[in-house]
């Protein structure tokens, strides 16, 4: 038992020393009412609250509608953090603080996700 739990606790070791960033994306539609002007408020809300927060090094937001194919109101949030460890920070920041709170409400005031993914980026084209 010993040896199949420091076997996994290895390979979780190993993984987070190969792990390279790490990207999210979120499959949303607008809420009734709420125009692209509406996501770029939002977004300029979050940039303001992550730099007060001190944690704009530790995640990056990106947001687009989706194109291929085409799908009608949609919105796709896309989050990167160059590490875990700064994934970590973003996370504790939105659930754990009332700016974080304040975003959350203002996030789900404008549209509604559906689908989501993780990935570790373990490699890259560029050098």
């Amino acid at each position: 038992m010993k040896k199949l739990l420091g076997m996994f606790v290895s390979m979780f070791i190993v993984s987070y020393s190969f792990a390279g960033p790490i990207v999210e994306t979120f499959e949303c539609t607008l809420n009734d009412g709420k125009t692209m002007e509406d996501v770029n408020n939002m977004v300029q809300v979050f940039s303001d609250l992550t730099k007060k927060a001190g944690i704009a090094d530790s995640y990056v937001a990106h947001v687009g509608f989706q194109q291929v194919p085409i799908k009608t109101n949609s919105v796709n949030w896309i989050g990167i953090s160059p590490s875990a460890v700064d994934f970590g920070k973003a996370i504790d920041w939105f659930t754990g603080t009332a700016d974080g709170a304040s975003f959350a409400a203002l996030y789900q005031s404008v549209y509604t996700c559906e689908n989501s993914f993780m990935t570790y980026i373990t490699a890259s084209s560029s050098d």
